[in-house]
């Protein structure tokens, strides 16, 4: 109906107006769109960037900006730039040449499974460039594995609504079925009766939160592990925002929910060592239960040389 299509452009024109103006634009900056003919000096890009910084470091430093800087205070930031400094040439496609980059790594992913009641042989894990790396890989390792083992085609994932985005894009670039249900409307909890009517043949794995990021709610763990091993699929924690939080927590006498490794059922999760684990963007840490889920999640191709 062409009345009905105006007035959908007319709304769509307006919200891109809307978000255009929430982004500040200096119209007198120059504006490079091809390499000059003359180039500046180290000097001077290292002021202009230094100039630029000063003033949008100020938004966070207000302390108003949620979500983006979880520890600001200098004396760390100064020891996250010695550490980029020194490793600024190294290339990790390479540990024989930096053996400490494969030492490092290896470190960092078994503290963090055993934070994370992973304490114990089998579960594993690798280091990703994020969060959302983190989910993509938990969910190709589920969709390799349960092909392997039980000739899974058009594997589906079981997900509440308050699920990250990042599961969505995982499933749209895998190929994966995403089958979204409601979260319970009084705790905001992924809806048990829900997921488990939403459990097909082709279910791969259920999707969980430990927190969820729109109301910070940690879903039913130990209940979702018990629907996930009743029906032979994984079940993934995203504990990207709680998982340096969480343990600690815990310690400090807070009542945390079971949500980890040390639940029964839980084959796979994803923290980021970026948020509360105060490292530079972008890290995340994935983990698995069991190596066989960690090998799925590899892609390998021995011909190339």
């Amino acid at each position: 109906v062409p009345f009905v299509s105006e007035a959908i452009a007319k709304e769509l024109a307006k919200n891109e107006k809307a978000i255009e103006d929430m982004f500040e634009r200096d119209e007198s900056a120059e504006r490079l769109i091809a390499l000059p003919k003359k180039g500046k000096t180290d000097k001077e890009i290292m002021r202009f960037m230094s100039d630029c910084v000063a003033k949008e470091d100020e938004k966070w430093q207000s302390g108003k900006v949620s979500g983006a800087v979880y520890n600001g205070e200098p004396d760390h930031v100064a020891v996250m730039n010695h550490a980029y400094a020194c490793y600024t040439l190294s290339n990790p496609l390479h540990p024989d040449i930096w053996p400490s980059l494969r030492k490092f790594e290896a470190e960092i992913v078994a503290m963090t499974c055993d934070l994370l009641g992973g304490g114990r042989d089998g579960v594993c894990g690798a280091i990703t460039s994020g969060g959302t790396e983190s989910i993509i890989l938990g969910a190709k390792a589920h969709r390799e594995y349960y092909r392997r083992q039980r000739g899974i085609t058009e594997p589906e994932i079981v997900v509440a609504e308050s699920a990250h985005a990042g599961i969505d894009k995982a499933c749209n670039i895998l190929g994966i079925k995403l089958v979204k249900v409601p979260v319970d409307r009084t705790t905001f909890k992924a809806d048990l009766r829900a997921m488990r009517a939403a459990i097909t043949s082709n279910t791969i794995m259920l999707y969980s939160s430990a927190p969820s990021f729109p109301q910070g709610v940690i879903d039913d763990i130990p209940a979702l592990a018990k629907l996930a091993k009743a029906f032979d699929c994984g079940l993934h924690v995203d504990c990207c925002l709680g998982g340096f939080v969480l343990p600690f927590a815990r310690k400090l006498g807070y009542s945390i929910p079971d949500f980890d490794f040390a639940v029964d059922g839980v084959t796979s999760m994803s923290a980021d060592t970026h948020k509360y684990g105060y490292a530079v963007k972008g890290t995340s840490v994935v983990m698995f239960a069991r190596k066989e889920l960690r090998h799925a999640m590899y892609f390998t191709f021995p011909d190339w040389t």
